[in-house]
């Protein structure tokens, strides 16, 4: 299944949550659609499949690459629900996002695919990269010639940063202390369900 590129908006309503991190996309409570159609009663399985859709969309991978996730994180000691959005908070583009150099996590996407973002100061273009403990992430050279850069270095400011990253504002620089755990992604998110999901 290829990434979704259709309404961002439609599938927060549909899902029930806001998966782009802008809250206007559940300004309506209600789900797309004719809003005279009945709503049938949602079984176990399709409420995990939901929960998994929620998980997979927000941070924009497609299902083969969610189900390596879940593999791998199948193979960690540890609770695998846990371990599976610990794995998705150390990706690239989400460290990025969680930094407030972005909005977003396509914005974050889109700024590491074209070479904005540098990892222990080398630029790196790979979404999906995963940061570890200590690694400092900055821009590259072409990321501090950009605007963008300019226009970050007023905004970020007022852009909340989790407790299990460091981050200098005015260097635009930062990296992970600790591992992301529990309450450190949405809660919104049922990682239990997802688990359920692909271990039936």
């Amino acid at each position: 299944m290829a990434r979704y590129t259709g309404p961002k908006w439609r599938k927060s309503r549909r899902y029930g949550a806001d998966l782009w991190g802008n809250p206007k996309s559940m300004r309506r409570a209600y789900p797309p659609g004719p809003r005279s159609l009945r709503r049938r009663k949602i079984s176990d399985r399709g409420q995990q499949l939901i929960e998994k859709q929620k998980v997979r969309f927000a941070y924009g991978l497609m299902e083969k690459q969610f189900r390596k996730v879940y593999e791998r994180a199948a193979q960690r000691p540890g609770v695998t629900g846990d371990n599976m959005m610990q794995m998705l908070e150390e990706r690239l583009d989400n460290v990025v996002y969680r930094m407030g150099f972005a909005t977003t996590r396509p914005q974050a996407r889109q700024l590491v695919t074209h070479g904005l973002i540098a990892v222990e100061g080398k630029k790196l273009d790979i979404a999906s990269a995963r940061v570890r403990l200590g690694q400092e992430i900055s821009f590259s050279a072409r990321g501090e010639r950009s605007e963008y850069h300019a226009v970050l270095k007023e905004q970020i400011g007022s852009r909340d940063v989790p407790g299990w990253l460091e981050i200098d504002r005015e260097q635009l620089k930062g990296r992970m202390l600790q591992l992301a755990g529990p309450g450190d992604w949405e809660p919104h998110f049922v990682p239990s369900a997802v688990v359920e999901y692909y271990s039936r």
